[in-house]
């Protein structure tokens, strides 16, 4: 019979039927004859389409099927975030089994984005088809402050975001037998080929003209540093003299720094292959050199009421430098010697973009970069290497050919 699920608990056959009362959609299950001899029956109602009761009852059923029926089928998006998932992240946290900047970025997605606009749905009810509705919507306006922006959408790399956010949520609900099924698994966030596309990043000229500017800044070093290795803005910042060797000329990357409610805090770096081995080019060791020079100066004068925790990069008391000054001192400084705009991650993808440009293998750079995979280097930078790959053939047909 369409509409109808069956499913055997014991002896007894048990049902769950949709049906349409008034303008929304109810569930209702059907239990049996109870003890008394009275059947038995429970109404889940205010579905606004026949598709969400149909997903309701397939939860439902599979919940019972398992033995793990959950009466309160009324459960909102928001009660469960707020009620159970949201408590259990921070128990993971405390657990040291999740990262506290991942939890804060949860958080940020479900409070700003999730709760907003979805909170009020019920949790069974929620569908692939909905979950591709807001994000569309989010595409199309889903920022939250726009500070004088023509564009009242959200990027496709922060919608990607929340939806990675929904699909652990639900995985979860899963895990705790609350559903069925994780429908963000069918779901369709935006590609990001197009981003890819718009990597704002310098030339090696452009590089050299930052590079020259910046070489007495307080920072000088640092932005050194941005060009020459790619780092990201945590890596710089959490880098210790403890992780330079300046006579081998190679640091490691084993710690980054990330804000969270606008305190800095030190994690582990962002994945396994994050935390690398870097060579370093001769121009890079001697600022560094220079850097460590002026700090023992600075400690001996400033004495007893220095700061100094072996941080490379810091204010003259030895103070740590926030990351976000760091990215403000940049925009000040982009904005004063007139180069294009670009965003101080785009240091990382001019540097990038050089060493492909230079002919440093793929996969060299990748490693360098601290990309998981290779695929995600070649992905980015797609744009550079049709450039790369015209060099290489002529390259290669001078060799063999002989025509220089």
């Amino acid at each position: 019979m369409k509409g109808v699920e069956k499913w055997k608990v014991g002896s007894a056959v048990a049902r769950g039927t949709v049906i349409k009362r008034n303008k929304s959609w109810s569930v209702v299950l059907d239990f049996g004859k109870g003890a008394d001899g009275k059947r038995q029956r429970q109404w889940r109602s205010g579905y606004k389409t026949k598709k969400e009761a149909e997903i309701a009852r397939t939860n439902l059923l599979s919940s019972k099927d398992r033995g793990l029926y959950v009466a309160n089928d009324d459960l909102t998006i928001k009660q469960f975030v707020d009620e159970f998932w949201l408590p259990f992240l921070d128990q993971m946290v405390d657990g040291g089994t999740l990262k506290e900047s991942t939890t804060s970025n949860y958080r940020h997605m479900v409070a700003s984005y999730v709760v907003p606009e979805i909170g009020q749905t019920k949790l069974v009810s929620l569908s692939a088809t909905s979950l591709n509705t807001l994000y569309a919507k989010l595409l199309k306006s889903g920022r939250k402050n726009l500070r004088g922006s023509e564009n009242p959408g959200l990027s496709a790399t922060t919608v990607r975001l929340v939806h990675r956010t929904i699909h652990r949520m639900l995985k979860d609900a899963m895990d705790w037998d609350m559903l069925a099924k994780n429908v963000a698994v069918n779901a369709s966030p935006p590609k990001n080929k197009q981003e890819i596309q718009k990597v704002k990043a310098w030339s090696p000229q452009e590089l050299k003209v930052f590079i020259s500017a910046t070489r007495d800044d307080r920072l000088g070093a640092a932005w050194l540093l941005f060009c020459t290795t790619g780092l990201r803005r945590g890596e710089v910042a959490g880098l210790k003299w403890s992780d330079i060797d300046l006579v081998e000329g190679c640091l490691k990357v084993e710690r980054t720094f990330t804000v969270i409610d606008h305190k800095v805090v030190a994690s582990t770096p962002k994945t396994t292959a994050s935390g690398r081995l870097l060579a370093l080019d001769g121009e890079t060791v001697k600022a560094l050199k220079s850097l460590k020079a002026t700090q023992s100066s600075e400690r001996l004068a400033w004495g007893a009421a220095y700061k100094g925790q072996d941080l490379i990069f810091v204010r003259e008391d030895g103070s740590p430098v926030h990351p976000r000054v760091i990215t403000r001192t940049f925009q000040r400084i982009v904005r004063e010697i007139a180069l294009p705009k670009i965003p101080l991650h785009g240091l990382r993808h001019s540097y990038a973009t050089a060493a492909l440009e230079a002919g440093v293998p793929l996969k060299v750079v990748s490693e360098r970069l601290g990309h998981s995979s290779i695929r995600i280097t070649g992905d980015i930078y797609s744009h550079v290497r049709p450039e790369v790959d015209k060099a290489a053939a002529a390259l290669v047909a001078d060799l063999i050919l002989g025509t220089a």
